[in-house]
């Protein structure tokens, strides 16, 4: 009994060392019987190992020797050189094999004299070989054919075969010798891994279960003293007069538990203050949280670059439902993608130097309907003059920007449409009298005179400025719509055969997908074959000769309207980022040379005339594809320029 007291009396430390000595011991001894083993065992695999290698080895000799005799008998009997390409392949390699061979078995006497045998065998068979081959290229194959006749070279492989024969016969025999070794002493490792372990363990368990009991029945009647204890009473913490760090740990405990008491009594009084505190702040919390989420702006907020909150308005921004939890992070992806690293960048550098951030961007929702949005965002710092984070409002200025757009795009109009009623007044009539002058002339004039090529071109030019004239008239003046049922199949197919002639100079793939549950649409046929045709010319002048243009027709709503969508892709040069804002402004050319920027334009003014949306995508030597959505039944109206 005072063996154990002494024992308890021992630091812990020292107890795990002078135990864990027993089992190191022994482990040691284990240790090292087991690393002969092992080193006993890789060098039986390395000799089968090499054993392996050398059957391999063997294998190619033998099939090189083959190719010697296959590839001379083919050239012999056909005379045709591709058969002395596998003959002087396996000549440049077989005796250097066999040499790899020879040096492979240089520990085993008899495969060696084998080999050496083969070596001697093969290099008669290729001198002869060669001799022959060099007769019939002489043109004299007699000699070559009574060789094979009279068997020669069958003779001379039967004794090479004979060889490699036993040389294969002992290598097995040295591979079943070594595989046997190496089993045996496999078995042999896992007797002493297997036995020196189980030694092992018990020397360690013995030991160390008398440690569990040092250690262990102190704890064990601490945590009865806890799990016994009535629930919401400290309970008292037994002592134990030890000297080692179980005893001083129940010390040390014992002291806790007075200050605990101690804590726990204030903790009693502070609780109804806190009672009362947390519903107050719950109150709060409710009631500026609902303001937050009925607000009718997108309110949120960032820690760093991670959005961490958005309102309901934020999400009802972006398209989505705000009923439906989702990360903030989200967010970001409602961003257009060809505003979203900017924005981003923008709120970087804004971050990085804890300014104010504000900028106006583009948010497309889900059914691809496109926002703008104008956001600010502000630092909040605390006391140290650190940013917390950053509290940002976005406002959807959609509206404003479509009325400010319209009010430009009508202050523009009204503009050209006095000015082109000028031109059509006094620019007009003086081109007629121009044309009609220069027909006269051209009409009288021999054809080998010197100055009719410049009347041609003044009257080309007269004739292309009395157009510029008409599309400067067309597009300023007010547009009215005369809506009839239309399938959109026929017309692209009638605006398709008007452009055939085109099509067929450039020999361009047309492919028109039109899908079957796609309705037919309330339309001005003439305008809307107007559009048509200006969108598919203009994709005939951007593909290169054998190019592709793709019409896709499809049933697709905006919002609560029905319509139809017509894709028109094309696999051009693309419209470089710079000019593609610009598309729609008239008079903006892009790569056309005598266009006059106003058949987008005009097609615009028709497509929004009905009520629809028309928009282009492109990328620089991929292609561009125009997106024309009308609604099913537009309210024919006079649309204001």
């Amino acid at each position: 009994m005072k063996i154990l007291t002494n024992f308890s009396d021992v630091p812990i430390e020292r107890k795990l060392f002078l135990i864990s000595a027993i089992p190191m011991l022994a482990l040691l001894l284990v240790s090292l019987v087991t690393f002969r083993s092992v080193n006993t065992f890789s060098y039986d695999e390395d000799r089968l190992n090499h054993i392996y290698h050398v059957q391999t080895a063997a294998a190619e000799y033998m099939k090189l020797i083959v190719d010697l005799e296959t590839g001379f008998r083919g050239f012999v009997l056909t005379r045709e050189p591709q058969f002395l390409q596998p003959y002087h392949a396996a000549k440049a390699r077989v005796l250097s094999v066999g040499s790899m061979l020879r040096r492979m078995v240089l520990d085993v006497e008899a495969q060696k004299i084998l080999v050496d045998r083969v070596q001697r065998l093969v290099e008669t068979l290729i001198r002869e070989k060669d001799e022959l081959i060099e007769s019939v290229k002489a043109g004299n194959p007699q000699k070559a054919l009574h060789y094979i006749e009279q068997g020669r070279g069958r003779n001379l492989m039967s004794r090479i075969r004979e060889e490699m024969a036993n040389f294969d016969r002992r290598e097995m025999e040295l591979l079943r010798n070594a595989m046997e070794s190496s089993a045996h002493d496999r078995t042999l490792l896992m007797s002493v891994v297997i036995g020196g372990g189980a030694v092992a363990l018990v020397l360690m368990m013995v030991p160390l279960h008398f440690i569990a009991r040092s250690i262990t029945g102190p704890l064990t009647a601490l945590a009865q003293a806890f799990s016994h204890a009535d629930q919401g009473v400290i309970p008292t913490v037994p002592i134990f007069h030890r000297r080692d760090e179980i005893g001083e740990l129940t010390r040390v405990m014992d002291a806790m538990n007075q200050q605990l008491r101690a804590y726990v009594q204030q903790i009693q009084r502070s609780e109804q203050e806190l009672r009362i505190a947390n519903a107050n702040l719950a109150a709060s919390e409710a009631k500026y949280r609902a303001i937050v989420d009925h607000a009718p702006i997108g309110i949120f907020t960032t820690e760093g670059m991670r959005l961490v909150f958005c309102n309901g308005q934020n999400w009802r921004l972006a398209g989505w439902n705000p009923e439906e939890q989702r990360d903030p992070e989200r967010f970001w992806e409602a961003i257009h993608p060809d505003d979203r690293s900017a924005v981003c960048e923008a709120f970087r550098a804004a971050y990085e130097r804890s300014e104010t951030f504000e900028r106006v961007f583009r948010l497309l929702t889900p059914n691809g309907t496109i926002r703008q949005i104008l956001c600010k965002a502000v630092p909040l710092k605390g006391e140290d003059g650190q940013t917390i984070c950053y509290q940002g409002f976005n406002v959807d200025i959609t509206a404003l920007e479509q009325m400010r757009a319209q009010l430009s795009r009508a202050e523009r109009l009204v503009t050209l449409g006095q000015v082109a009623a000028g031109i059509a007044h006094e620019i007009r009539n003086p081109l007629v009298g121009i044309g009609s002058t220069a027909s006269l002339l051209i009409e009288d004039m021999p054809e080998n005179d010197p100055r009719l090529p410049d009347l041609q071109i003044i009257l080309r030019e007269t004739q292309r400025l009395d157009r510029i004239v008409s599309q400067i008239v067309e597009y300023a003046r007010p547009r009215e719509l005369t809506c009839t049922p239309i399938s959109l199949s026929e017309l692209i197919e009638e605006t398709i055969a008007i452009l055939k002639d085109l099509i067929v100079q450039k020999v361009l793939h047309m492919e028109l997908t039109v899908d079957p549950h796609s309705p037919p649409i309330q339309a001005d046929r003439d305008q809307l074959k107007q559009v048509l045709l200006n969108a598919i010319h203009n994709a005939i002048d951007a593909v290169p000769d054998g190019g592709r243009i793709a019409i896709r027709v499809k049933g697709e709503s905006h919002g609560e309207r029905e319509g139809a969508l017509i894709e028109i892709e094309d696999t051009g040069k693309g419209i470089s980022p710079a000019d593609l804002p610009r598309i729609f402004e008239p008079f903006f050319t892009s790569g056309k040379r005598r266009g006059t920027g106003l058949g987008l334009a005009i097609s615009r003014n028709i497509i929004e005339a009905h009520g629809g949306e028309i928009h282009i995508r492109s990328e620089i030597g991929v292609g561009t594809i125009m997106t024309v959505w009308l609604p099913l039944v537009p309210q024919p109206q006079l649309v204001p320029v």
